[in-house]
């Protein structure tokens, strides 16, 4: 963003780093919060944050989405794509359902939102486009390899974005292990004994939801106006 003044559109803000990207930029400039359930976003919206009910599968209606959000609040000057979908299970066991949801929310709706973004219809010249990603892109693992690839991929549309939309910027996050309502779903898996391992690999501590809205707000600002392409890793070094 070039100046105080502005409109961020924040996709996958009913909870985790979304919610929490939304309540950050709130006061500062104006926020539209884009998520799947209305229920989520109820509270958002008694602190001045327009909300919108979507679902990102639904990929005819991203260009609708943008344009009614544009109507209402001005042209973007940043967009921050924090919708996720992981599925842990082995390869094998994937279903095309699954494997479809998983892909369309993390690597086709990110792409449409940013072709819509691109145009000076949406957004300003001097916009940010940002976008979650993960340490999953470099370091797939077994049981998230459909995760790792679609965020791969997100990783290589940021590079791509940065080329092709200047002087708009593209950037992004790559957060390790975050205790998040995501990840709680597996507590079989994430227990004390993995968060106390993790903590222990994490040279300067294992990451949290600020630390990573920190990142964005930074990548966001004026301070990071020469950066672009990039996908800031924040995982307190457990990936060294």
């Amino acid at each position: 963003m070039a100046d105080s003044a502005g409109h961020i559109l924040v996709v996958g803000a009913s909870s985790g780093i979304g919610r929490a990207v939304a309540e950050r930029f709130a006061g500062q400039v104006s926020v539209t919060a884009l998520a799947r359930r209305a229920d989520r976003l109820a509270d958002l919206a008694d602190v001045g944050i327009a909300t919108v009910t979507a679902d990102v599968t639904d990929l005819a209606a991203i260009g609708g989405v943008l344009q009614s959000a544009v109507a209402e609040r001005g042209l973007l000057t940043g967009l921050v794509y924090c919708a996720g979908v992981q599925i842990i299970k082995p390869m094998r066991s994937f279903g095309a359902d699954e494997v479809e949801r998983l892909y369309k929310t993390n690597l086709v709706a990110p792409t449409l939102f940013a072709a819509a973004f691109g145009s000076a219809r949406i957004s300003t010249r001097d916009a940010v486009f940002c976008a979650v990603s993960s340490v999953a892109a470099q370091r797939p693992e077994p049981a998230i390899v459909p995760y790792a690839a679609s965020k791969a991929g997100l990783d290589a549309l940021i590079r791509g974005l940065a080329r092709e939309l200047a002087p708009r910027r593209a950037v992004g996050v790559a957060p390790g292990w975050l205790d998040t309502e995501m990840t709680q779903a597996h507590a079989r898996l994430y227990g004390d004994a993995f968060k106390g391992e993790l903590e222990k690999r994490s040279p300067v501590g294992a990451a949290t939801v600020e630390s990573v809205v920190d990142a964005i707000a930074f990548l966001m600002s004026p301070q990071a106006r020469h950066v672009t392409g990039e996908i800031l890793r924040v995982d307190g070094g457990a990936t060294l």
